[in-house]
């Protein structure tokens, strides 16, 4: 949760959707507002993640760096105590949407998600099988790069998603489900 304060009036606004980005770009304008950011103590350590009321998780965006791919994202995402961000449904999709929307990251976003290019179930990283999709209406299309492909999804193309290949770079999410 977000929460901004407009000291000359001492009107108070929450936000479901925490804002990271200062001013925030997303509901009230910020002219003559203060930013508040309510962290949440169960959320990791490392700086920037937000806490999820709705779905009981905290997720941090990862800016894009050139250096990375997805094995990559996934081990920062452990050592943050996390593990790269599950979209398995379409409410949880809309509300991560929502929350990119205060981001300008043309590059790609990288979620969690596999793909054998022998097999054909979509599988999380603990093997578990992918039931929820929001492909982009050219995707899957099974470009072959390599053995495995992952999801990803770009604001260009309205968050929906397509099947990466393994040395493709991006920003990613992280997130930790909270107990």
């Amino acid at each position: 949760m977000s929460i901004s304060h407009r000291g000359s009036t001492n009107e108070c606004i929450g936000f479901n959707n925490a804002y990271i980005v200062q001013p925030p770009t997303l509901g009230y304008s910020s002219a003559g507002w203060s930013y508040y950011l309510v962290l949440n103590a169960r959320c990791p350590d490392a700086a920037d993640y937000v806490f999820s009321k709705v779905f009981n998780s905290c997720y941090k965006v990862h800016s894009y760096d050139n250096t990375l791919v997805y094995d990559n994202y996934s081990q920062i995402c452990e050592l943050e105590g996390g593990e790269l961000m599950k979209i398995d449904s379409d409410e949880k999709q809309q509300h991560i949407v929502t929350f990119l929307g205060q981001f300008e990251i043309s590059d790609w976003i990288v979620i969690q998600g596999t793909h054998l290019i022998s097999e054909t179930p979509w599988r999380y990283n603990d093997g578990s099988v992918i039931s929820y999709f929001n492909w982009h209406p050219t995707q899957p299309d099974a470009s072959v790069f390599g053995p495995l492909e992952y999801l990803c999804m770009k604001k260009s193309e309205l968050y929906q998603w397509n099947d990466c290949w393994g040395t493709m770079k991006g920003a990613f999410i992280c997130e930790k489900e909270i107990e």
